[in-house]
């Protein structure tokens, strides 16, 4: 029998978000849904070189399932005895092959032979594997009414009662409503808009508000005000329309206005400030009144918004006296990482990167995201005249003895999206901070006079290759080796009380933790052209691929585009969270 294939389409799930779209009144003249298609991909299927092959194959199988009843309309089975045991589940009759397959097969048969479309053996409906759902077709639903045969009278088939129930139990529900729209530029709102992409395709942050998270009816703010509420709204619109043109978010731009007065007016602003500011306003939006009302807080992790469920983590800063080889350690939350990519650097102790004059390596040697992280998280030498350590104070009359120190930062909890910041922005003659998170980092893309001046500043042009895939096991405490035996088990302890609190199974076991510590790429932001008059662009990831977003303009793209591009900010998620 002919094999029909068919164009695989990015695969989504109808979001619930559509339930907050009123579905239009029926026409008077038809209460029928007047569309061509089911959906896109049963398009693809009609197209005029396959059609005849395709409906052919369908009225053979419409024919099997309601005329031989030697038809297996039921899979059978084998108990655990051995006896024969007849399934009361359908199986389901590919449309493109003519195989009968389990519902459990089903998956594992779309993977071996790309086949989309499959018939249940019970009522000939039409299965769509892309939808994910059973979808109507003007066209099939037809030839299923006949059972293949020729054709009845109309009136047999479309008489009102059935119209009206069609009408009334139908949505009209298009594939392409997958968040893949543009925002227009409402005057350089540039680094507004891709950061709300970065938002709106990150799955934690889409499950939250597609799944009512945030209800604007039950928002007690005003609406202007709440930043939620406009993302929200942003929400609603992409996953609930099958618009391809730009959305204006509006509401979002005049609450991002009244929530930061730096923010109000038409100048352009750094798309990581916006970042930070967006995600404490959230936070904000989406906190009660007993729970941390800062990202400060250094109990940030017990916080049960989206925001640091998200995206806190916390970073240990460990300090050595080199006299007594005292220890003393400091935990700080973070949102975000800053990473420090200038070609010189201060010269850390067993950093390998470094030459021994304290310089990196040539221009021409690649420059890597895993080495800046490495280096963000190297030990580094304190001098004497800057710590000084109560520990040895102890054994003399000194309230605090001046001794060298070792400083080193570790990620001591690692959060499910994972923000990396790229310093390349620098303000003033002097040079920049070294580590640093969550507001030590540079900034100002895009002519933001507040972060310094365009005058004495400087964008650093240089590429940082980045990894679609990311291991941050070895940046953290327990993957560096560092801490003893009481602090890792109380590291263990407070990741063990923080998935009882979010309702997940805890993994024991190595592999469990370095499972953990695997990141995969969501989205990137771009800055491109010099820092008084840049643009901002931003690259997303949509099931298997990858789109980038300037402004109203929505473009797939392909991997190579999306590494070589020359990244700002990335944005990476915990493949098991």
């Amino acid at each position: 029998m002919d094999t029909v294939t068919v164009n695989s389409k990015t695969s989504a799930l109808v979001s619930p978000k559509v339930a907050k779209t009123k579905a239009a009144p029926p026409s008077t003249s038809s209460t029928v849904p007047a569309v061509s298609f089911g959906c896109d991909h049963v398009q693809s299927l009609l197209n005029p070189e396959t059609r005849k092959t395709a409906l052919q194959q369908h009225a053979l199988i419409q024919q099997t399932v309601f005329d031989r009843r030697n038809a297996s309309q039921t899979h059978k089975s084998r108990a655990p005895d051995g006896r024969p045991v007849t399934s009361l589940i359908p199986a389901y009759l590919c449309l493109q092959c003519s195989m009968i397959i389990t519902p459990e097969n089903r998956e594992k048969h779309y993977e071996t032979k790309k086949h989309v479309f499959y018939i249940e053996s019970r009522s000939g409906c039409l299965y769509c594997r892309q939808c994910r759902d059973f979808v109507y077709d003007p066209t099939l639903e037809a030839a299923r009414l006949q059972r293949g045969r020729k054709k009845r009278s109309f009136d047999e088939m479309n008489n009102p009662e059935d119209q009206k129930l069609v009408g009334v139990n139908s949505t009209f529900i298009p594939c392409r409503a997958t968040g893949l729209r543009g925002l227009y530029n409402m005057g350089q709102t540039c680094f507004m808009s891709v950061i709300m992409q970065s938002l709106i395709h990150n799955p934690i942050i889409r499950s939250y508000y597609l799944s009512e998270g945030h209800r604007q009816s039950d928002c007690d703010r005003d609406k202007e005000d709440c930043t939620s509420c406009g993302i929200d709204d942003i929400f609603s619109e992409f996953f609930s329309s099958e618009k391809a043109e730009g959305f204006g978010a509006v509401n979002m731009l005049v609450s991002s206005w009244r929530g930061s007065s730096t923010l109000a007016g038409y100048q352009q602003q750094d798309a990581h400030e916006y970042m930070q500011f967006i995600l404490n306003s959230l936070h904000l939006a989406n906190t009660n009144a007993d729970s941390p009302t800062g990202l400060d807080n250094t109990d940030s992790s017990a916080c049960p918004c989206i925001i640091h469920r998200a995206f806190s983590g916390q970073l240990a800063s460990t300090v050595t006296c080199s006299s007594c080889h005292n220890t003393t350690t400091a935990i700080d939350p973070f949102l975000d990482l800053s990473l420090d990519i200038r070609q010189r650097a201060k010269k850390k102790k067993g950093d390998k990167s470094s030459e021994p004059n304290g310089d990196t390596p040539s221009s021409s040697s690649l420059h890597t995201l895993q080495s800046s992280l490495a280096r963000f998280t190297s030990p580094e030498l304190l001098p004497a005249t800057s710590y000084k350590c109560s520990h040895c104070a102890s054994s003399s009359s000194s309230s605090a003895t001046a001794a060298a120190a070792t400083k080193r930062l570790l990620i001591r909890g690692l959060p499910p999206v994972l923000a990396i910041h790229l310093k390349r922005f620098e303000h003033g003659a002097g040079p920049a901070s070294g580590n640093g998170a969550n507001g030590t980092s540079q900034s100002g893309g895009g002519g933001n006079s507040k972060a310094g001046g365009a005058s004495s500043g400087a964008k650093i042009e240089e590429r940082v290759a980045f990894p679609l895939m990311l291991d941050a096991a070895p940046y953290t405490v327990r993957g560096a080796g560092q801490g003893g035996a009481e602090e890792k088990e109380k590291i263990k302890k407070e990741e063990k009380d923080k998935k009882e609190r979010d309702g997940k199974e805890e993994k024991d076991g190595k592999d469990g933790e370095e499972a953990e510590a695997l990141y995969s790429l969501s989205s990137v932001v771009v800055h491109k052209g010099r820092m008084e008059s840049g643009h901002y662009v931003s690259y997303a990831r949509e099931g298997n691929e990858w789109f980038m977003f300037d402004d109203a303009k929505v473009t797939m793209v392909g991997e190579r585009e999306v590494l070589g591009a020359e990244a700002y900010l990335l944005f990476y998620v915990a493949q098991r969270v």
